[in-house]
């Protein structure tokens, strides 16, 4: 029985999992373990971490080690994560992972893998019904930023991951936005909003200050507010308005699923009607996007498994 050590670091927790891969069949959790991010200031001392809790497997008697990271790998052995303080290099030698059975990839190629589990389908809601055509499927998920990833069809079977830092491409607003818009520069010194500081933890906190002069933590603000309110309209039309943009950027006619800390703890932001108000608002392909199914996968651990799947693909 094959051993996969998975990890989901990021920006605000850093999960890790054993699994086992037998064949066929999806790999078998054995246990995990899960640590903030912040309380650590590179890998070598999260490593450290995870040994000390009594975590089962040791990374050097892995099979495969798969590490999903927060931010763009670069050669894939380099990544700087996007909301911590630190960053990750397998050829740095206080790592000491074996570079033969090692790989890191994007925290949202994970998410993506993911979500095409079993796992994930016994926890999905349906967001829109539709009929899902042959061809791209997208991920997508709001937490301490907005990842997103689409899996493309492969001739002979299987998917490519395409990876993307869409959370940092420009958001468009509305008129009616505008004011929102010149509160978000002013608070953050941007000279213009995107993802990653509006359909985000952060973007949650400063739409609710700038709708109620409040400033508070988004789980603060999940306690207090809920279907119908107006910061949840709000925030449920800038998400659908990203979503809408990723599917017709890619094409993603084969599904559209939803993850990410905030819709999984907090499914009333993406089920408001706002969301598919917004996610259909397209002169062109509003009768397609309509037809799109988007479904909120809410398992909290859905990347931990989609790093496994992968850890599966490695080991043929």
């Amino acid at each position: 029985m094959a051993t996969i050590l998975a990890a989901d670091i990021g920006g605000t927790n850093s999960r890790f999992g054993h699994f086992e891969a037998g064949h066929g069949g999806e790999a078998r959790l054995v246990e995990s373990r899960s640590f903030p991010t912040a309380s650590v200031g590179s890998l070598h001392e999260l490593l450290r971490n995870l040994g000390a809790s009594g975590f089962g497997l040791d990374p050097a008697a892995a099979d495969r080690i798969v590490l999903a990271v927060a931010g763009p790998v670069f050669d894939g052995a380099r990544c700087r994560l996007t909301n911590a303080a630190w960053g990750i290099d397998l050829d740095d030698p206080a790592v000491a992972l074996s570079r033969d059975r090692t790989f890191l990839i994007n925290d949202f190629v994970a998410q993506a893998l993911g979500c095409g589990t079993a796992r994930a389908e016994r926890s999905a809601l349906t967001v829109q019904e539709g009929a899902a055509r042959p061809g791209v499927t997208a991920a997508l998920g709001a937490g301490t930023g907005l990842g997103l990833c689409a899996l493309a069809p492969l001739p002979g079977g299987g998917v490519l991951p395409i990876p993307s830092e869409g959370g940092h491409a420009p958001l468009a607003f509305t008129r009616e936005e505008a004011a929102f818009l010149e509160f978000l520069r002013a608070r953050t010194g941007h000279s213009h909003a995107f993802g990653d500081i509006v359909v985000s933890g952060s973007g949650l906190s400063s739409l609710h200050e700038f709708l109620t002069g409040r400033r508070l933590s988004p789980a603060e603000i999940a306690g207090e507010i809920g279907p119908g309110s107006q910061t949840t309209r709000w925030f449920a039309r800038f998400f659908g308005r990203a979503c809408r943009a990723y599917t017709l950027h890619v094409l993603a006619w084969g599904g559209v699923y939803l993850c990410g800390g905030l819709a999984v703890r907090n499914p009333f932001l993406v089920t408001e009607p706002a969301f598919l108000d917004e996610f259909r608002d397209c002169p062109a392909y509003g009768e397609r996007l309509a037809r799109v199914p988007v479904r909120l996968v809410t398992d909290p651990d859905i990347g931990l498994h989609g790093a496994a799947r992968q850890g599966q693909l490695l080991l043929g």
